[in-house]
């Protein structure tokens, strides 16, 4: 029996003198580093196309029928609903049209569609009508139609390119189907 309680014994040191060490070992290595997560960086959202715009062009306006162009400056304001990256919008214009020698006014009401290309690109199209307020010399009344490209240059401004075909609802001597071409700078609010 002495030599089961020596066994017994020694086999008590050995366990308590090894799970000391083994306790010692736990708590001198440090544990595995956990690299801290990445800060996130939000860029936004891109330009807000959302909500009103108001701007200003200058251009040229071709009556077909005269084989004339005449220079306008206008300005434009309108509204702007975006859904996804699809755009529809409403616009209204009203441009002085530089007719040698007089001058006339020129109104217009677009509705307009687009497809933004990037956050920052918007590709449309656009419908409306078009009045000279019956000038004398003005190239009439018009259904219009055609597209642009509107390019959002700071958070605030975007640059446009538009072109415009107008078909003549006047039928008078002065009237003619016409070309608009504008380029102009809008400001978002």
């Amino acid at each position: 029996m002495n030599s089961l309680k020596t066994v017994a014994l020694a086999t008590v040191i050995s366990t308590t003198a090894f799970g000391g060490a083994f306790a010692a070992d736990a708590i001198g290595i440090p544990a595995p580093a956990i690299p801290a997560p990445a800060p996130v960086y939000d860029a936004g959202s891109g330009f807000d196309w959302n909500g009103f715009y108001a701007g200003a062009n200058v251009g040229a306006a071709n009556d077909i029928n005269a084989d004339s162009t005449d220079w306008t400056i206008g300005a434009q304001a309108g509204v702007n609903a975006q859904f996804d990256f699809f755009l529809v919008g409403a616009e209204v214009a009203l441009d002085g049209v530089f007719d040698d020698p007089d001058m006339y006014a020129y109104g217009s009401a677009l509705a307009r569609g687009g497809v933004l290309v990037t956050e920052e690109l918007l590709a449309y199209g656009a419908v409306g009508y078009g009045t000279d307020f019956d000038a004398a010399n003005g190239t009439g009344d018009h259904v219009l139609a055609g597209g642009g490209l509107e390019y959002a240059a700071t958070d605030d401004i975007s640059i446009r390119g538009q072109y415009l075909y107008g078909w003549d609802q006047s039928n008078d001597a002065t009237s003619s189907d016409i070309h608009k071409f504008q380029i102009g700078a809008n400001f978002h609010f």
